[in-house]
């Protein structure tokens, strides 16, 4: 699949992000795969005449692209339908199930960190639907005591006493979006300054592919992107949803990938 410069809008950002299924957005190991190689330079960079995809990415969100640093910790975009299977293959993984406070052995730090705070974390994030990233940092900093966050210790330590910082914030958000357990919710622009300029600043929150898939039963209490994703039966689990086992999902993501970028199928068996 060659669409080397193709992009030069949301538009067509938005268009290849559906053609391919499920994208990162800077360069991967697969050459040609990512919204970075697809996009034409001119329009690669923030300019007063070409906003670029760190903008249009927002549009992205609101067409119901979903968003997240879900391949390889980096940020990627995918349409519901392959991120639906990777929801149903990451899920079952054993290394994802620290978020659901099981009863699993930690034998590493990071390992710690995760059993220790991520479910705290995620159980906040399902409770409110959405939260901006200083709100993460209050709720860990009160939810989460001292002695607790003591426990993870070695070189993680610093971030986590006296106060939570933004990089375990990070570290955490990233492992939860690894598991799908969350993903980027919603991003609005920041207008700053005397003329209130837009120079690419963003807010963004966090919630849950759940809550992104489930259809409120009033319609006038929907969100914008209820539009562009299909009714679900019942609020369980979108993994439930998925009418294949896990590993069919991930071949599913696998063969797709592979049939427009052939002789790459082993880099995409690692990535998902």
């Amino acid at each position: 699949m060659n669409l080397t410069g193709f992009i030069d809008s949301s538009e067509k950002m938005i268009g290849a992000i559906r053609e391919i299924g499920i994208v990162p957005f800077f360069r991967s190991q697969v050459s040609g795969w990512s919204i970075e190689d697809l996009t034409h330079p001119d329009a690669w960079f923030y300019t007063s005449d070409v906003l670029g995809p760190w903008d249009w990415k927002i549009n992205a969100v609101h067409e119901g692209i979903i968003y997240g640093r879900y391949l390889s910790r980096r940020a990627a975009f995918a349409t519901p339908e392959f991120y639906r299977h990777l929801m149903n293959w990451r899920r079952s993984l054993p290394q994802y199930q620290f978020a659901l406070e099981r009863e699993l052995e930690a034998r590493t730090i990071d390992q710690r960190l995760q059993k220790y705070l991520s479910p705290v974390l995620l159980s906040a994030i399902r409770e409110k639907e959405s939260l901006e990233s200083s709100e993460i940092r209050e709720i860990l900093n009160k939810e989460v005591p001292l002695q607790i966050r003591r426990k993870v210790g070695g070189h993680v330590e610093k971030y986590l006493i006296p106060k939570v910082t933004k990089q375990a914030v990070d570290f955490l958000l990233g492992y939860l979006d690894m598991g799908t357990w969350t993903v980027i919710g919603d991003i609005t622009r920041v207008y700053r300054g005397p003329n209130c300029e837009y120079k690419g600043w963003q807010r963004n929150t966090v919630t849950t592919p759940d809550a992104l898939f489930r259809v409120i039963d009033s319609p006038s209490d929907n969100p914008f992107w209820v539009k562009f994703i299909e009714p679900e039966p019942s609020e369980t689990e979108q993994s439930e949803s998925i009418d294949c086992s896990p590993e069919e999902s991930r071949q599913a993501i696998i063969d797709h990938l592979t049939r427009l970028y052939p002789g790459q199928r082993r880099q995409f068996e690692k990535l998902i």
